[in-house]
């Protein structure tokens, strides 16, 4: 129901995750690590969305400059991104050491090239007594992607998201509707740790979370909790065959 990976530290590009060898159907996920360097790529079958989580780099697509990506980290400095749809061709050039994320998911191109500096980005503060966090949201519903919904969350330290547990696994308009998703943790002091439970009625996975772990969310409820005195941030997507994020609460928690 659920699979939880470790990232590799390590320089140059690396494709972690895609439906050829995960329990998901339509999200991937990738990691480009680089420093005074770059990178050539083609989004080829997938809109993708490129999200800097630490660098400067500058971000080139068909060949024309479509903004500078830069960010010290993503406890201290908001997000930036780009946006492409399918069959683009696009060019990385890294000015310092840089790490960039890459979700993707299969698209028929009806989108255009976007960048999203941090001013166009919506931000909200959300949640109540130990379960505060700070959302980013990238992608949002409004945005003209084709599948891809995309944000940041930042816990307040020792706090816990994904509260009340929510789920957003079946096709039950108008409550709920049938999305994957898939979470990429840091956590500050990166000597901490955080975890996340998945399940339903069937299966219930606790998963130890650590520093550039990645979660693929089949379906099931997903809370995420972190030690006191540590922050943790994750990346997630949503991907399905309608693009409207509608959940439900775990009826035990919603109080």
């Amino acid at each position: 129901m659920a699979i939880h990976l470790k990232v590799e530290d390590k320089e140059g590009y690396q494709k972690i995750l895609s439906p050829e060898n995960s329990d998901l159907k339509l999200l991937s996920f990738s990691i480009i690590r680089k420093e005074r360097d770059v990178f050539k790529g083609n989004t080829e079958k997938n809109e993708s969305v490129f999200v800097i989580t630490e660098g400067k780099c500058n971000f080139y697509v068909e060949k024309k400059l479509i903004g500078v990506l830069k960010r010290k980290n993503v406890f201290e400095e908001p997000p930036s991104a780009v946006y492409l749809p399918p069959f683009f061709e696009y060019e990385i050039e890294f000015e310092k050491k840089t790490e960039i994320c890459v979700v993707g998911c299969p698209a028929k191109g009806i989108g255009k090239p976007k960048f999203l500096n941090s001013k166009e980005i919506k931000f909200r503060r959300v949640g109540e007594e130990t379960y505060f966090r700070n959302i980013a949201d990238i992608i949002p519903e409004t945005f003209q992607a084709e599948r891809i919904i995309l944000g940041e969350t930042i816990n307040d330290a020792g706090n816990w998201s994904s509260y009340p547990p929510h789920k957003h696994d079946e096709n039950n308009p108008p409550y709920e509707n049938s999305l994957e998703e898939i979470y990429f943790f840091k956590i500050l002091p990166p000597t901490g740790f955080g975890i996340i439970r998945i399940f339903d009625d069937n299966e219930d996975n606790l998963f130890l979370i650590r520093n550039n772990d990645l979660v693929t969310i089949p379906k099931g409820y997903h809370p995420v909790g972190v030690i006191p005195k540590h922050q943790i941030y994750y990346l997630w997507a949503l991907a399905g065959e309608k693009r409207e994020l509608k959940t439900s609460f775990h009826p035990d928690y919603n109080f």
